[in-house]
């Protein structure tokens, strides 16, 4: 999901469905925007294949909704934009190597782009990965994994922050390793050093309330052998430390 600030919706798309199709749930392909009080289904000209898991955020510089998704045939990436009434297809001039399955998307206004971090690739068995990719005029840029980077993980939060970068929380990294460390991103990264903290999570949903000046992250889980763990706590970041409010 992603807030459309051009029209004022949440943009959803896609998902599973929650009945089973051949001892699996179906991937979706749908289009809904929430009003703050009502759902709408939308009935757009063009849509992304239907997708377990695309990343979107919103671009207020193009005043679009970005969407990253993977191509499960060519084992890529496909960038799409949905501006306010359908979806298209972008060509960047240069993308990611790899189907970004599991990646964590936001926009950093300090920067004029999007940044992406964290995802499982790989062929037979599939592995994070920590590379960091920015989205800006038509065109992705990687930057390899350095030393003062977040460790490949696979499913982190992220959500734009108060200093105008990113903010980027947990992940599953290799194995059973999960984390809860804090992450900042605004053209270089810088780990946040924290006293309290959530517990290690992967996939909490992350948003940056920008009347309160709070990021908000909000449930995830801890999946450590066939146990799971589902969260359902509510957590702000003021930009120096994590307060649970719920």
């Amino acid at each position: 999901m992603a807030y459309d600030e051009a029209t004022g919706v949440i943009i959803l798309f896609g998902g599973q469905s929650a009945t089973p199709v051949n001892g699996g749930l179906n991937p979706l392909n749908d289009t809904w925007t929430w009003d703050g009080a009502d759902w709408t289904q939308q009935s757009p000209a063009a849509s992304p294949p239907a997708t377990v898991n695309m990343a979107l955020d919103y671009e207020p510089a193009r005043h679009i909704v970005l969407g990253v998704r993977d191509n499960d045939a060519s084992a890529d990436t496909e960038t799409w934009q949905w501006d306010g009434s359908s979806w298209s297809q972008l060509r960047p001039i240069q993308a990611p190597q790899y189907a970004k399955q599991g990646a964590g998307l936001a926009y950093a206004p300090a920067v004029s782009a999007s940044v992406l971090f964290g995802t499982v690739f790989g062929i037979g068995v599939p592995a994070p990965d920590g590379t960091t990719w920015t989205y800006s005029a038509n065109t992705w840029t990687g930057y390899p994994p350095g030393a003062g980077d977040p460790q490949p993980r696979s499913f982190p939060g992220m959500s734009t922050d108060q200093q105008g970068g990113v903010l980027l929380f947990g992940g599953a990294g290799s194995g059973s390793t999960v984390f809860n460390d804090t992450w900042a991103w605004a053209g270089a990264w810088a780990k946040r050093s924290v006293a309290v903290a959530p517990a290690a999570r992967a996939m909490p949903l992350m948003a940056f309330d920008s009347t309160c000046r709070l990021d908000v992250l909000y449930g995830g889980e801890l999946q450590t052998g066939s146990n799971r763990t589902d969260f359902y706590d509510t957590w702000v970041w003021d930009g120096q430390a994590w307060v649970k409010v719920g």
